[in-house]
């Protein structure tokens, strides 16, 4: 599994401190399989772009909280979206604007939408590793009610 076994809790802890107005530090929260390493990489090479050379991922959360607390949504539904986004079974998404995975499997958002999770991934800021930047769960025609905030 990509996500560490302890991650979840320090994504937790962060996005709280980061909801707190406190300052967080960067934190490995797991590693790219073989398989999205290998493709990311691949497209990386054919786009004459740097290839990324540990597959270690990387946290703050300061966008990410930023992005999915004004759509509406709770630190509990951005652990889902993470977990989701950042899942063994995830794909490589092949993009000009972004590195992202993509869950291929759809997930119950608790909010009517049947969504795909994508993690947007930074690939130059913290090299030679990945950082998630974002989250994205692709089809919330349904945004989170005001008092989930």
């Amino acid at each position: 599994m990509p996500l560490y076994i302890d991650s979840l809790s320090l994504i937790s802890l962060n996005l709280q401190r980061i909801a707190n107005g406190e300052r967080v530090s960067v934190i490995p929260i797991g590693s790219l399989t073989s398989t999205q390493w290998q493709a990311i990489n691949a497209y990386r090479a054919q786009e004459s772009l740097p290839i990324l050379q540990d597959p270690e991922i990387l946290f703050l959360g300061r966008h990410l909280h930023a992005s999915r607390r004004g759509d509406g949504y709770s630190i509990e539904d951005m652990l889902t979206q993470i977990a989701s986004a950042l899942h063994a079974e995830s794909e490589f998404v092949p993009t000009r604007k972004m590195t992202a995975l993509r869950n291929p499997r759809a997930r119950e958002d608790g909010y009517g939408n049947h969504v795909h999770d994508l993690a947007v991934l930074e690939l130059s800021a913290r090299r030679p590793k990945a950082e998630l930047f974002s989250t994205i769960p692709r089809g919330d025609h349904i945004k989170p009610p005001e008092t989930s905030k």
